[in-house]
């Protein structure tokens, strides 16, 4: 146990390190200069796919704050997901005075991949922006996003950077850290090496030959971002991250709710790990090596952390429990020492780069972000533990991968939707008294929280008194190991953390020159006819010229994914 329980400490202690090192080499290379959108040498058209499943509360604020975009060329498709609610008919009127608007009505829920399919099939433009139908997208975004595709032939897609909107619930202001410290550096890190684990499925742009060249979005697969990801960059299309631009989302706000979404994200990785097994043992796929890598030690780390914490649960529960299993502490030394105050200072690192798209800063989050690491590390493992066998036993038995989008409080979209003044009918509010109560109960426990931190580098506190010449909480110091145990592991992390830093940015040196440079795509992506669209959607070209200039379409899909339409006009 004692190799797992080092390799549980220590995995995150360093990917940490290697998040904040790599975000801030992506922060001084790609972010600090440039603040206002490019001027492109061309606009071609870009086509803003929205998949709407029952969302007759927002749909039409979500249109309307769409049309509202800066960007000369683009037009609006809602795809109508098989919706029971009265989504079709809002949009359906809305499309009669609406001239960028069009609308397409699937028979049934088909999923998400499939509604995508189905706008790409019906649009003509080059490329296309995905965005769900709750989210906000920022008005200077595609400018940002055009970028990289007008000066990169092999950019196949570009990911965005999502905001969190929801800010009034103890969940919610945790996750405004987890996409900043965690996702927001893990993207610009992964960024650095080359390659990405996945887009961000609610804010994504797309080039249509790209799509093309790897098949479109696949139907049997519950996260379909991840899988499209893993597509396009095993057939070398580049993926790029621009953190600005911004698209504002709502998170889950019950733990419920935030169980199923991750479940459903782990369920994906796994998906797309097996499937694409064969592939990453190619050479030629090998820039897909780190993060194929990386997802499976992280997946057995999620493993071994609950091992440890079984193992010593049974050591306290069970005096017979075997010696070779047994844990007696999860307080490992000076190793939780610096872990804990190395988690505060990745968060402060992602909060500080994220703060220059927020108009008050993040930082001031800092304080709820104390919860993250238990909650992050607790709900991880746990639906990563479930997701494996589970992902793994519906692989290839889901013909239309749909799910059930989390609650999430509508409330706070259709507020920064509707400026004062206008109607707020269907804005629901609470009792003041209940909005203080939960307030003041959150804080209370987050204050505990912060003393149960404190408590936990009191060590460290204690040596740089001592250091100082006070003598308080010596005890704690020297309990484990005085100073010399201390200074004996830093001067063995600092050393990894040089060899980390010369490797990634030797790397980072290596990638710029080998592959950005030397653009080895220099001849622009041919352009997807009518008949090759019809040729893989198993129509004919006659009938996707008269689709692409219908205002409203409703079909169906029959087997092999082939559309079936019922009616346009």
């Amino acid at each position: 146990m004692e190799a797992v329980f080092f390799f549980v400490f220590f995995y995150p202690l360093f990917m940490a390190i290697f998040w904040m090192m790599g975000s801030a080499i992506f922060f001084v290379r790609r972010e600090k200069r440039a603040r206002r959108p490019p001027r492109l040498k061309a606009y071609p058209k870009i086509a803003i796919l929205v998949p709407c499943h029952n969302e007759e509360l927002i749909i039409r604020d979500a249109i309307e704050q769409l049309s509202e975009n800066e960007y000369p060329n683009f037009e609006i498709i809602a795809i109508n997901d098989g919706s029971t609610d009265r989504t079709g008919e809002i949009l359906a009127e809305i499309a009669s005075g609406h001239p960028k608007l069009r609308v397409v009505t699937l028979t049934h829920n088909y999923g998400k991949a499939m509604a995508l399919r189905a706008g790409t099939l019906v649009s003509s433009a080059e490329f296309l922006m995905c965005i769900d139908a709750d989210a906000l997208l920022a008005k200077d975004a595609l400018f940002w996003m055009m970028e990289h595709f007008l000066n990169g032939p092999r950019v196949g897609a570009v990911t965005g950077n999502p905001r969190v909107l929801n800010r009034t619930s103890l969940l919610a202001r945790i996750q405004i850290g987890e996409f900043s410290a965690i996702i927001g550096m893990v993207k610009r890190s992964q960024r650095n090496l080359g390659r990405l684990f996945t887009v961000s499925g609610v804010n994504a742009c797309f080039r249509r030959a790209a799509l093309y060249d790897v098949g479109f979005w696949s139907s049997s697969t519950v996260t379909e971002d991840i899988d499209i990801s893993w597509k396009l960059q095993l057939k070398h299309w580049d993926i790029r991250y621009e953190p600005r631009a911004l698209t504002w989302i709502l998170v889950p706000e019950k733990i419920g709710a935030l169980w199923r979404q991750r479940l459903r994200w782990a369920q994906g990785g796994v998906e797309a790990a097996i499937r694409y097994f064969r592939d990453m043992s190619r050479w030629r796929s090998r820039r897909m090596w780190s993060v194929y890598a990386e997802y499976w030690v992280g997946v057995l780390w999620c493993y071994a952390f609950l091992l440890t914490v079984a193992c010593w649960a049974g050591t306290r529960l069970w005096p017979e429990w075997p010696v070779a299993m047994r844990v007696s502490t999860l307080i490992p030394g000076w190793t939780g020492v610096i872990l804990a105050v190395t988690c505060l200072a990745q968060f402060s690192v992602g909060l500080y780069i994220d703060s220059v798209y927020e108009r008050r800063g993040l930082l001031r989050y800092l304080f709820w972000a104390i919860w993250y690491p238990a909650i992050y590390w607790l709900i991880s493992a746990f639906t990563t533990v479930v997701a494996v066998p589970k992902g793994a036993w519906q692989y290839r038995r889901t013909r239309y991968a749909v799910w059930k989008s989390p609650a999430r409080r509508l409330r706070d979209l259709l507020v920064w939707m509707r400026p004062r003044g206008r109607d707020r009918g269907h804005v629901f509010a609470e009792h003041p008294l209940v909005v203080h109560s939960r307030r003041l109960a959150e804080l209370l426990v987050t204050v505990v929280f912060w003393g149960l931190w404190v408590y936990f580098v009191t060590p460290l506190v204690s040596l740089l008194l001592w250091l100082a010449g006070i003598y308080l909480f010596v005890d704690r110091m020297i309990s484990m190991g005085g100073y010399r145990a201390f200074a004996d592991q830093l001067v063995h992390y600092a050393a990894a953390v040089f060899v980390m830093w010369f490797l990634l940015t030797a790397w980072v040196l290596w990638n710029q020159t080998r592959y950005g440079r030397n653009e080895r795509r220099t001849v622009r992506p041919p352009h997807v006819s009518e008949a090759k669209m019809a040729k893989a959607m198993g129509l004919e070209p006659e009938t996707v010229v008269s689709l692409r200039v219908k205002k409203k379409i409703a079909l169906h899909f029959e087997s092999e994914a082939r559309p079936c339409i019922e009616h346009a006009s």
